[in-house]
């Protein structure tokens, strides 16, 4: 093991970068030392001569249910890694190779983020960059927690620690492929700071703990970023942002967060993680415009759910396939089109319905200058066509929110519902390759101009849909068995006027949830949190889930 030998191949994926650039930062001094029990490397399980070669990365055991969790950094492993046979190396050092034994992985007992495992996953959700390994117990079957111990993880506990300890195995590779690596681990202790950045080269920004100690080269990655002394965590691994620094004297480590906790709680139960597929927060503020249809062709679930639609400020189209609780409600992300400038200044709202009656979703849009297209049976393949409902007019250019429904026309989902700039509420029923009937609900309406969101759906569970409306002072009100006609529709207030629900930016109905009733409701907040209320009724909107956190 003393003669190990980086594997060439891998090198790229499996470290920190590392750069000849210096940043002019004030550094702490690093030492090599024989390591500490609970920390770790890993190696190939690859035999020449009886020895183990390929070494690469390190990872701390952490205690858990099966005493048998090491935590390390996603970067370091890769689908390939699954098919092979790997081992731990507790505090493994030139002088002392395998003082405590070795520990083997299985395949398939690797487990990250899937978001952090999708191609270029790395680059998209480098604030991801953990991951668990399950250990299998040693030679002669005790678990590696139960021989070396383990360090508690620190979930949330902030970035300012000025005294942070730093353990990473570098390779210090010279070009030459006949170079030995050093195999003492190397040690610092340095404050500990918050680090910001926004996106770079392909690379998306965000939050990381950052620690600057000399001569964290290449080779470091999951090395753990330890705090508290007598009673120690683990906050940190070498990894995120570049995979772990851009410079040998500088490290950075995704925070440790609930989305750690997750992964966590799915190595230890030995199940992998549910997909999350829904952008964060910070991306959800460019939601633009939501719609709620059944686009996916196959779907998870026997009983077939929604699906999500997006317009994105930029123009892009996504659709996020339905699915169970289980999968955070929604499983797959299928990009419909990519950004679009014309999309992006002139698309100003969506809508979904079955509009041509061939049970799957068509997609309505409102252009800036008046015109409405049908865009007929939208699905994971994209657009099939497309027909001009109303041609540019200076009429339609005053359409300030929009909705489909089952309005009392047919059975399908066809009759549009518009709310004007004058406060005019208008039902075109039966709509298809043009606007169906019209009926004037409302005429000129101080009060319906602070009609913000209407949404659809079928709250009450009858042949006739329900109207959602969401005011400027934050109530929220249902009418039920909504037809355009008569004053037969009834009045049910889910919420008071109140200051919350005026941040409700997108209110859009469907079907997300088991019953096969369309009485859920998305929601996306001011702050690109997005929110799932299932099963709701007369009495209120039911269920609140949240999907994206704030």
């Amino acid at each position: 093991m003393a003669d190990a030998i980086p594997v060439e191949e891998d090198q790229e994926r499996t470290t920190r970068t590392s750069s000849s650039t210096r940043k002019s930062v004030q550094t702490s001094p690093s030492h090599y030392f024989e390591g500490i029990k609970e920390v770790g490397t890993f190696y190939w399980d690859e035999r020449r001569d009886g020895q183990l070669y390929h070494r690469y990365c390190a990872g701390t055991v952490v205690p858990s249910p099966g005493h048998n969790l090491v935590l390390s950094a996603a970067h370091c492993f890769d689908d390939q890694d699954q098919q092979k046979r790997l081992v731990f190396v507790p505090k493994h050092s030139h002088d002392h190779p395998a003082p405590y034994g070795l520990f083997p992985i299985k395949v398939g007992q690797i487990y990250a983020d899937p978001r952090y495992l999708r191609k270029d996953g790395d680059h998209d959700y480098t604030d991801l960059d953990f991951a668990f390994l399950k250990i299998e117990p040693r030679s002669d079957g005790k678990k590696v927690q139960d021989v070396v111990g383990a360090i508690p993880i620190g979930y949330s506990t902030g970035f300012d620690h000025p005294k942070t300890r730093v353990i990473g195995y570098p390779w210090l590779d010279n070009g030459d492929p006949h170079y030995k690596p050093k195999q003492d681990p190397l040690d610092c202790t340095s404050p500990m700071k918050k680090f910001t950045t926004g996106d770079a080269g392909g690379w998306k920004g965000g939050t990381f703990s950052q620690i600057d100690c000399d001569g964290y080269v290449s080779g470091t990655s999951g090395g753990p970023f330890i705090i508290g002394g007598d009673e120690p965590k683990v906050v940190g691994v070498t990894g995120g942002w570049q995979t772990g620094g851009h410079t040998d004297d500088t490290s950075y480590s995704s925070y440790f967060d609930s989305d750690l906790k997750r992964i966590y709680d799915a190595a230890a139960a030995g199940k992998k993680p549910a997909p999350i597929v829904l952008p964060a927060a910070s991306t959800w503020k460019h939601a633009k415009d939501i719609a709620s249809g059944y686009f996916a062709l196959d779907g998870p679930v026997s009983d077939d759910r929604m699906d999500m639609f997006v317009l994105w400020s930029d123009g892009e189209l996504t659709i996020y396939r339905g699915a169970d609780k289980g999968l955070n409600y929604f499983d797959k992300e299928i990009r419909v089109q990519k950004r679009n400038k014309f999309w992006a200044e002139h698309a100003k709202q969506v809508v979904a319905g079955d509009f041509t009656g061939d049970n799957g979703s068509d997609l309505i849009v409102l252009w800036s200058d008046g015109e409405v297209t049908l865009y007929p049976s939208v699905d994971e393949q994209g657009f099939h066509g497309e027909k001009q409902i109303v041609a540019p007019n200076p009429t339609w250019k005053h359409a300030s929110a929009m909705t489909a429904g089952r309005y009392g026309g047919n059975k399908w989902q066809d009759d549009l519902v518009v709310r004007w700039s004058d406060g005019e509420l208008t039902v075109y029923q039966n709509t298809g390759a043009s606007l169906g009937k019209e009926i004037k609900v409302v005429g000129k309406n101080e009060h319906w101009t602070h009609a913000v969101e209407i949404g659809s759906g079928d709250y009450t569970q009858g042949d006739t849909w329900d109207l959602v409306v969401r005011w400027s002072d934050g109530e929220l009100t249902l009418y039920d068995d909504f037809t355009g006609t008569g004053d037969t529709w009834g009045e049910h207030k889910w919420k008071a006027p109140n200051d919350l629900w005026e941040h409700a930016m997108l209110v859009t109905g469907g079907d997300f949830s088991d019953n096969p009733w369309p009485d859920d409701t998305l929601v996306r907040w001011s702050d690109g949190e997005l929110s799932l209320y299932t099963e709701g009724n007369k009495s209120g909107i039911g269920t609140e889930h949240q999907l994206v956190a704030p």
